[in-house]
């Protein structure tokens, strides 16, 4: 008989009055899984789908404004170098009179960082070419220097603005292709 008094005292233990009910602990124990079910069974494939669409949706506007704003910031930096180059000759030709530099020529000697230390450096998505006229009998010295975009179309385009300089003429630019000083200034 004390046998059947520990459990009734046992079972007796476990139940107790709760929020207006009677709640039976030996069974919330026994069956742990059965209150957990809601909480472990996971998404279903219609919610998967919505996130996807709603995360597409927004990468579909995200994405190319993202990229707007790179090659509108590669545009600003093309005409600041262009600016530098100009300012870079200029200094050039004060200490080589008569004579405009190569690119080499102007990091050799330090007017430029060392991204200018090749023929067609490239630069935030934009090339760089320098042309030089040394003096002769009938010519003054001069130089042109170029910006043009690594790609100038589609999606992935580092720009859409071809730039040119020269110590006559400002930047001009030119949307169609390489500008020259025909085309129209900034």
């Amino acid at each position: 008989m004390p046998d059947t008094l520990g459990q009734q005292e046992l079972s007796a233990h476990f139940v107790e009055l709760k929020s207006g009910g009677v709640v039976n602990y030996a069974e919330v124990y026994a069956m742990p899984n059965a209150t957990h079910l809601k909480v472990a069974r996971g998404f279903t494939l219609i919610e998967l789908l919505i996130v996807i669409a709603i995360i597409g949706i927004i990468a579909a506007i995200v994405i190319p404004q993202f990229q707007g704003s790179i090659r509108k910031a590669n545009e600003a930096a093309a005409v600041a170098t262009l600016n530098s180059i100009k300012l870079a000759q200029a200094k050039f030709v004060i200490d080589h009179p008569g004579r405009y530099a190569t690119f080499r020529e102007l990091f050799e000697e330090g007017y430029l960082d060392k991204r200018f230390n090749s023929d067609k450096p490239n630069l935030r998505g934009y090339i760089f070419t320098i042309t030089v006229v040394q003096r002769s009998a009938k010519q003054a010295a001069t130089f042109s220097a170029n910006a043009d975009p690594e790609q100038s179309e589609g999606i992935t385009a580092t720009g859409r603005n071809f730039y040119y300089t020269d110590p006559e003429n400002g930047i001009c630019v030119s949307r169609t292709g390489p500008a020259s000083a025909a085309d129209e200034s900034l």
